[in-house]
């Protein structure tokens, strides 16, 4: 009697510390993953203010006007918002029918006018595929959660060394912004700006503004719904011009001058490559696209849940794109936080948006509310193992 009692206290013991290792590992992979105290607490919080987001500064969409295939959003960030560097972006976040639908954006206003009345302008490009523009566009009357993120970036002027800036379509904000924050030019700066449209030419009354008021900038822009596209040749010309204009100048300096590049990734890849050509050895640029697919092409997803086989084309957000194709994948607080929307990915490449790194073509563990498809995927979208949690690291 005394051995049974006695295997009987084992098996307590046993079931016990068996259920706080549970209970550890349950810490380690869902509570301890919160970035701060106050995300604990959020959906309690919510009840009393719907607008509130733990780690997200609050911002009052004040306008919303279309230009053809743009939108131009004014925004008043709240206190925590600290002043950026013209150049910069930041992370939007709107809240549409109880989701927090996420995207990264320059900022295209002056500093001046954040400085002044506390508010700031994002330029987007209205996206086929991309449901956060395609609302905004839809539901601009309508009184809706915005946050933003701190800016970031160093797409930035250096108002030290001449210029050469070459952009296109919406690769002109972040430019927009640094030029119009601009107090007074030493340095000869050549703009070179790719549009498709007179409606589409964005800021058309800042550029004989800008002339007017510093010598020292050229600004050439170049419509490709009547003309032809800008070429190697003309880059070659315009930065030969730009170096003749230094020269110029009393004041010579030794260091060579600086090219921007700013447009969708293919559009980058290519004037990179022509710069080395020409031997401008200082490039900053910033892009806009997925990494492996062409400007403006989905890429192929194949998703089994529950025995179900769906294939589909996603564009941005893997979640979002499920969610659009009909299934419904587990998720929580769609921004990389709760783990609940992981799942198995068998084959493909994708990006974390969060902090851009690439995953390899192998089998992994992927977090869909902050992922974006590089590559033909496939997924496996069922519960995940606490198994495949416990020894499968995650790819994103």
């Amino acid at each position: 009697m005394v051995q049974i009692q006695g295997k009987a206290a084992i098996t307590k013991n046993q079931a016990f510390v068996h259920f706080l290792t549970k209970c550890w590992r349950w810490c380690c992979k869902m509570a301890l993953v919160q970035p701060r105290l106050c995300s604990y607490f959020e959906p309690l919080i919510r009840l009393f203010n719907p607008g509130y987001r733990a780690g997200l500064i609050s911002a009052q969409l004040l306008s919303v006007s279309q230009q053809q295939d743009y939108l131009h959003l004014l925004l008043k960030p709240g206190k925590k918002f600290r002043a950026f560097v013209p150049g910069q972006h930041l992370q939007l976040s709107v809240e549409l029918d109880g989701a927090l639908v996420q995207r990264t954006f320059s900022i295209s206003s002056p500093l001046q006018q954040f400085l002044a009345q506390g508010t700031l302008q994002l330029t987007l490009k209205i996206q086929p595929h991309a449901g956060l523009t395609r609302q905004l566009a839809a539901r601009a009357g309508e009184n809706l959660f915005c946050y933003v993120s701190q800016a970031q970036g160093d797409f930035v002027l250096d108002q030290q060394r001449s210029a050469l800036i070459v952009v296109a379509g919406s690769g002109i904000t972040p430019v927009h912004a640094m030029l119009c924050s601009l107090s007074r030019l030493t340095q000869p700066v050549r703009l070179i700006y790719s549009y498709r449209g007179a409606d589409n030419l964005l800021f058309a009354s800042s550029w004989p503004e800008l002339k007017a008021r510093f010598p020292l900038l050229q600004i050439e822009l170049w419509d490709t719904s009547s003309g032809p596209r800008f070429s190697a040749a003309a880059l070659a010309a315009a930065f030969a011009a730009l170096q003749q204009q230094k020269a110029a100048q009393a004041a010579l300096q030794a260091e060579p001058c600086i090219l921007y590049v700013c447009g969708p990734l293919t559009f980058s890849q290519q004037w990179q490559q022509q710069a080395k050509t020409l031997g401008i050895l200082q490039v900053r640029q910033e892009s806009f696209g997925c990494l492996n697919a062409a400007d403006g092409e989905a890429v192929t997803v194949t998703a089994r849940q529950h025995g179900r086989l769906v294939q589909l084309q996603s564009q941005g957000n893997l979640l979002q794109s499920l969610e659009q194709a009909g299934l419904s994948p587990r998720y929580g607080c769609r921004r990389g936080i709760c783990m609940q929307c992981l799942c198995i990915k068998t084959a493909g490449q994708v990006r974390n948006e969060l902090t851009g790194q690439i995953s390899d073509t192998g089998a992994g563990l992927v977090q869909l509310c902050i992922s974006t498809a590089l590559t033909k995927l496939e997924l496996q979208l069922d519960a995940v193992s606490t198994t495949a949690q416990d020894n499968t690291s995650c790819t994103t």
